[in-house]
């Protein structure tokens, strides 16, 4: 089938409009972007829609799940910067992916009743459209075609209506007429026990992102039931793929999305997040919860994926504390992701599901290369995660939340900000302990310092060191962290009620991975031994006060 709509598409174009409301403080050129900020928001899902053209021209096309109504797509002519929507012909199908062969723009989705299709342009963008039946399938999340073995094949991975669940890969060598779909890549079903009193929704593995490594192999990374993501390999160009076993990365029922950026290294985004410990009602039929969708993270690898950089907050949902979250019957989570690299190092992110939740994001590389990072509760909790679940699943399995912490005004510096955390019995709550997350650059070998205050007759106040994220309230973090400390007076040698700055040092590439202990610059004799190892380092603090008799709690300055 070709539809000729070159006039179409020339007269839709004509009817732009600037969309929506640009962040404040957008740079005014792309050089000056740095760490991230946002640019705009996403008209549908993000792992599909964004598109760089040879013009330099990015579109972002508004298809896929809980896409905004109307036919357009967005369009960007200053590097993302800023955005104007474009009016589109009604039905107008979508190619978003450019051959380096052909120069033809390809994309492969599913179509409701009727299949998987290859949607091709003939002409260029302006020309007409082919529409090539690829499988009755009932794939869905099909993900962008990448091009591999320079050019000459494309490789497209989805999921869904398969037996056994799983993912695969749909593979073309003549740049999309003809298609031919590899293997079942199938993981394993969780299963209660331990912290689990139920079993999480096993939907098989799912939502893969397929890269091509330096050796030719192909890298799949996909969505899993499990704590971490799942891997695959592929040595005949995604046609076979090998055994499933547990990545490097962990992730729970998330999407992970990997890219190679122009100068040859790997960005990977992901939900570095573990949720809560499931209930006698999980049963594996369907997810009882979502509650580990509200951070987006990213790293960078210069080695092709064998070390990586960064860990990185990318997007914490502006709207995480919230008492009415859960909305109504729409997933609300951050986890998707979708990239262009619009400048040599500066990359557009789209990320999220939901209209109220999802964002585009630009930022820098190099800011993942950072070393440092500093917070004194100036911008409040912006950079902290500190809700509490509301009893009670409404929504699209979400709970409701309170903040279960707050920022007072300085007890001592006019103007200053301080955090204060302390335990409050609440039974409405899925579970009272109250905590505060945050994240820093990834690091093998490092210090943690905190200025901290602590009133006599605090109890059961804890710091955990972490290598992810994971729920303020939950206590398997104790369990799971790399190291823990007993915030009281006792065990760090304090006597009054003034301000004490407390520093955690560790070198995990060490035959001796006890942390070290300074309390104002002296040495406590106390060991924190390493409770689990940790392949690429440590990149959260999570401060927690568990049940206890009424007392005081804490008092945290600042944290670096």
């Amino acid at each position: 089938l070709i539809i000729s709509m070159k006039k179409q598409i020339l007269l839709a174009a004509l009817l732009g409009t600037i969309i929506g409301i640009q962040a404040q403080h957008v740079p005014s050129t792309i050089d000056s972007v740095f760490a991230p900020i946002k640019v705009g928001v996403p008209p549908s899902d993000a792992y599909i829609g964004l598109s760089k053209l040879e013009t330099g021209e990015i579109r972002h096309y508004n298809f896929g799940e809980q896409a905004l109504p109307g036919n357009f797509y967005l369009s960007s002519k200053d590097n993302g910067l800023t955005w104007k929507r474009v009016n589109t012909p009604v039905g107008m199908p979508f190619a978003d992916r450019q051959s380096p062969v052909s120069k033809e723009y390809i994309r492969v989705t599913h179509m409701p009743g009727m299949g998987v299709y290859c949607i091709r342009t003939v002409g260029g963008l302006n020309g007409g459209r082919s529409i090539i039946k690829i499988a009755e399938t009932n794939s869905i999340m099909v993900k962008p075609p990448i091009f591999i073995q320079e050019g000459k094949r494309i490789v497209v991975a989805a999921h869904g209506d398969v037996t056994p669940k799983g993912c695969y890969t749909y593979v073309s060598d003549d740049d999309g007429l003809t298609w031919k779909r590899s293997n079942i890549v199938t993981a394993p079903n969780h299963v209660k026990g331990g912290f689990h009193k139920g079993i999480r929704w096993n939907h098989g593995a799912v939502e893969p992102t397929v890269i091509e490594l330096k050796d030719g192999r192909l890298w799949m990374i996909m969505r899993t039931s499990q704590d971490y993501h799942y891997e695959a390999f592929s040595e005949d160009g995604g046609l076979t793929w090998s055994e499933t076993r547990p990545s490097p990365f962990y992730g729970t029922i998330t999407m992970p999305t990997m890219n190679r950026l122009e100068d040859g290294r790997l960005l990977f985004f992901w939900c570095n997040t573990t949720p809560l410990p499931e209930m006698e009602t999980a049963n594996g039929v369907w997810d009882d919860v979502f509650t580990n969708r509200d951070v987006t993270h990213v790293a960078i690898s210069e080695d092709d994926g064998k070390t990586w950089i960064g860990f990185r907050e990318l997007n914490l949902t502006p709207k995480r504390n919230d008492a009415d979250y859960a909305g109504k019957g729409v997933d609300r989570s951050t986890h998707q992701a979708q990239m262009v690299e619009v400048a040599p190092g500066k990359i557009l992110a789209s990320i999220g599901q939901h209209a109220t939740f999802r964002t585009m994001v630009m930022f820098d590389v190099d800011w993942l290369y950072e070393t440092e990072r500093f917070n004194d509760f100036s911008d409040g909790l912006n950079q902290w995660t500190v809700f509490n679940y509301i009893k009670g699943i409404t929504g699209h399995c979400c709970y409701n939340r309170i903040a279960g912490c707050e920022t007072l005004s300085h007890s001592e510096k006019e103007g200053k900000q301080m955090l204060h955390l302390k335990y409050q019995k609440d039974e409405s709550l899925v579970s009272d302990t109250r905590g505060a997350v945050w994240n820093f650059p990834v690091m093998k070998k490092g210090t943690f310092k905190t200025s901290i205050r602590i009133p006599e007759g605090s109890e059961e106040v804890y710091l955990l060191l972490n290598d992810r994220w994971m729920n303020p309230s939950d206590t398997v973090a104790r369990h799971e962290c790399m190291y823990e400390v007993k915030l009281s007076r006792k065990q760090l040698g304090i006597r009054d009620n003034n301000w004490h700055e407390l520093a955690i040092s560790w070198d995990l590439e060490q035959k001796n991975t006890a942390a070290r202990v300074q309390v104002d610059g002296k040495k406590r004799n106390l060991r924190l031994n390493l409770k689990r190892p940790t392949l690429h380092g440590i990149s959260y603090a999570h401060f927690m006060a568990c049940p206890a008799d009424e007392n005081p709690g804490i008092y945290v300055e600042w944290v670096k």
